[in-house]
């Protein structure tokens, strides 16, 4: 008796790759993460907030705005500020009302006229306490630098109740006022009018 054989079964066709479905239908974006900031600097306990006075010219923020306008505002307001006196129990005592050119002598300037002058002058070495004086003197000079006029400056007259201070300081004038040293050597600028000076002479 024969035996039925079996036929064998061909192998299943091999599985096919899946196919990419493509859709009309836009896929929506996933949110992008957020971008991390990098930590605040630690604030100084000491730390003060300073105002601006001069905001940055291109800032858009609304503060920096008012600041601008208040700015302006206070350029456009007139000063009010007034003139502060003179301090001290007496302002206007002693002195000379009358402004000196001395401020307007180089240092330079004011050596040369030291230098011209003191051939001129002399002291009673011999008077008591002569070394220890210093006397000003107002000296007013004319257009081409000569001396016209010398006299004791106000802030000194009190003292020419001495005597021997007296003297001191009439020596003092004779030198300015004297022929060979009354012609001095002012800067270029001051000559053509006449100038005012005050001059300290002391041992």
């Amino acid at each position: 008796m024969e035996t039925p054989t079996t036929t064998p079964l061909p192998p299943p066709p091999p599985p096919q790759p899946p196919q990419k479905q493509t859709s009309t239908a836009v896929q929506p974006k996933l949110p992008l993460p957020p971008v991390q900031q990098p930590p605040a600097p630690a604030q100084s306990p000491t730390h003060q907030q300073h105002v601006v006075k001069t905001p940055a010219p291109l800032s858009q923020s609304v503060l920096n705005t008012l600041m601008k306008l208040q700015a302006l505002q206070k350029q456009q307001t007139p000063p009010t500020a007034k003139y502060n006196p003179d301090q001290g129990g007496a302002p206007n005592g002693g002195g000379s009302n009358q402004s000196t050119a001395n401020s307007r002598l180089s240092s330079a300037d004011r050596s040369a006229i030291g230098n011209h002058v003191r051939p001129c002058w002399g002291i009673d070495a011999g008077a008591p306490g002569v070394a220890s004086f210093s006397v000003n003197l107002q000296v007013t000079t004319d257009a081409a630098g000569t001396v016209r006029e010398a006299d004791v400056a106000p802030q000194d007259q009190g003292r020419l109740s001495d005597p021997i201070f007296a003297a001191f300081a009439e020596r003092a004038k004779e030198a300015v006022l004297n022929v060979q040293c009354a012609s001095l050597p002012l800067p270029s600028y001051m000559l053509g009018s006449n100038q005012i000076f005050i001059f300290n002479f002391s041992p």
